[in-house]
């Protein structure tokens, strides 16, 4: 074959998988040793077991290096291997609810608490689930009034899931600790 016609054969070639992609055709995929790997992120679960035990701060913005506690929502809470028990929130309010419970993957599976007081009324107690935060990372469901004493009543959510996917580690847990916030009732 002369050189005119191997330059043919590759216009040929070329023009025939432009018009299969200008149709809407699939590409022909490249070899797996061609193709880049892009490892997935590791989970919560994976980075909480690299953490030694203790108190840990985690919010959903980046630390604001001023004066306040945290930004965005927050989840203060004391690590003993994967179980979790502390309280998300938001900083400078009486917003949160206490969780205590297993991480498994990108999520902490447990319990819920929350005081209901003349301040911080839950004028209904909800039995379905609700999604209790504007970021939509933790939902509530089976809340059930387990003590009041006059105004103030606690509810405990039998089931409490939190996404913790994407929350930004701080280097030193600053809000209150957990365990001045959240009085678990006996036997729940």
């Amino acid at each position: 074959m002369s050189t005119w016609q191997y330059g043919l054969g590759s216009l040929g070639l070329v023009s025939g998988l432009l018009w299969s992609l200008a149709i809407g055709a699939s590409p022909v995929p490249l070899p797996l040793a061609a193709q880049a790997e892009t490892p997935a992120p590791p989970t919560m679960e994976q980075l909480l077991k690299t953490l030694p035990d203790g108190p840990y701060q985690f919010c959903t913005e980046p630390d604001p290096q001023d004066w306040r506690d945290g930004a965005g929502a927050c989840f203060n809470f004391i690590k003993q291997e994967l179980t979790l028990a502390g309280y998300y929130g938001y900083p400078h309010s009486g917003d949160f609810v206490c969780l205590r419970g297993q991480v498994a993957g990108d999520w902490l599976d447990g319990q819920g608490l929350v005081v209901s007081w003349a301040g911080q009324a839950w004028s209904e107690i909800p039995t379905e689930e609700i999604v209790w935060d504007r970021e939509g990372r933790l939902v509530l469901r089976q809340g059930t009034v387990v003590s009041t004493a006059g105004q103030v009543s606690k509810i405990v959510f039998g089931q409490a899931r939190l996404q913790l996917q994407g929350l930004y580690q701080y280097p030193e847990s600053r809000m209150t600790a957990p365990t001045q916030l959240c009085d678990w009732p006996p036997n729940v």
